[in-house]
Parts: C-alpha cells; sequence; structure tokens
C-alpha cells in the first residue's frame, strides 16, 4: 500500500511537471538554448485539415470482432489522458467508410461532441502500426497535418493545453449542444516556432 501510494505520489508530480513544462514551452515563454527567431501566430488549418468521422448504424453495420471486410472503430472513451486506447472496439462495415476517414501514423483524434462539455476536444496522438485498419466515429474527429512546416506532436501537445481548453469553452459558450465543427478546429490560433524548434520542444514533451 505504501509502494502503491508512493508511485501515485510521484505520477502526480510528474504530471504537474509536465503541465507546467507545456505552459512554459509551447507559449514561448520560456525558450530552449539557440533558438532566437521570433514565433508566428497561424490557425491550425495553415497546417492541415479536420474532418468528421464515420456514421453508421448499429444495427447493421457493425460486427462482434475483427473480419475481413470490417475496420476497427475507435470512439472517445478510446481516447484517454492522450492515449488512442484499443479497448473497448467497435468493427465497422469497410465499405462504409470514405478513403480519408482511414487513421493514418501521426493523426490527431478529437472528441467533436459529447454529453460531457469538458470532454469535448479531448485528444490523442494515433501512432498504432500493428497491421489493422483503423477509423473513427461520428462524434470524433481527425486532425491530419499536411505540412511540413509543423511537427503533428507539437500540434497535438498544443491541443492539450489551457489555450486550447479555454478555446473550446469559448466556441461552446451560449450553444446548448456540445458539438465542434472542422472548422473550429481549424480555426484554433496559436504560435508556433520554426520546425527546428518545434522539433526539440517536442523531444523534451515526449521524453
Amino acid at each position: 500500500d505504501n509502494l502503491i501510494e508512493s508511485l501515485d505520489n510521484l505520477i502526480s508530480k510528474k504530471q504537474a511537471i509536465k503541465e507546467a513544462t507545456m505552459q512554459q514551452l509551447l507559449t514561448g515563454r520560456t525558450r530552449l538554448p539557440g533558438f532566437k527567431r521570433k514565433w508566428n501566430v497561424e490557425t491550425l488549418g495553415k497546417f492541415g485539415s479536420c474532418l468528421r468521422g464515420v456514421s453508421y448504424d448499429p444495427t447493421t453495420d457493425l460486427f462482434t470482432n475483427d473480419m475481413t471486410n470490417s475496420v476497427r472503430l475507435l470512439r472517445a472513451n478510446n481516447v484517454q489522458n492522450g492515449i488512442v486506447e484499443k479497448k473497448e472496439l467497435q468493427f465497422v462495415n469497410k465499405n462504409i467508410v470514405r478513403e480519408d476517414q482511414f487513421l493514418r501514423k501521426n493523426n490527431i483524434l478529437l472528441c467533436m461532441a459529447n454529453g460531457s462539455r469538458d470532454l469535448v476536444g479531448k485528444a490523442g496522438f494515433f501512432d498504432t502500426e500493428d497491421g489493422y485498419a483503423y477509423s473513427f466515429g461520428a462524434f470524433m474527429g481527425c486532425f491530419r497535418c499536411e505540412s511540413k512546416e509543423v511537427n503533428p506532436r507539437f500540434v497535438f501537445y498544443l491541443l492539450n493545453t489551457k489555450i486550447f481548453r479555454d478555446y473550446i469553452r469559448a466556441t461552446l459558450s451560449g450553444s446548448s449542444i456540445n458539438n465542434l465543427k472542422p472548422i473550429d478546429i481549424e480555426g484554433a490560433e496559436f504560435s508556433f516556432p520554426d520546425h527546428a524548434e518545434q522539433n526539440s520542444i517536442v523531444l523534451i514533451l515526449f521524453d
């Protein structure tokens, strides 16, 4: 029991350190040695695009397990603390999945709609390469970086900052429906350093 308690305390301490480090490094308040170039404010839409997931009929389009004509479907419950979990998967008919709805390595999964406003906008980094095809449900979104000027993991870390959470709350305020549109994600503004500094920040946060 004492060991478990000490490990829980260590985890909490490291999470607090990471949160503080993210706030410093991802806002430019603290610069890494050797980097002095000015950061530019840009929208996410400059570097990629967001799309919504697969709409399906639960009574006709789902399988109970992996099949030759099925795709593994990820939902909000599969995104936990920034990690894409492979538990409680659904398996959807491959024929109803558009080509652009197949997840690719380094895509960022986002919860776009949920009964709980606090869960809207939570993000997970998809880097799975296990031989299975994956897609995502209609209440989910996917941000796909399409520019070599940005590190996908840097974008992922930005989507886990207080800046983004505040942006989501402001976007949803005044609405009774907790539902984001792709344009809401693409319109989010952040400060971006050059690619080399992004890579250095990612290495620190990933470590």
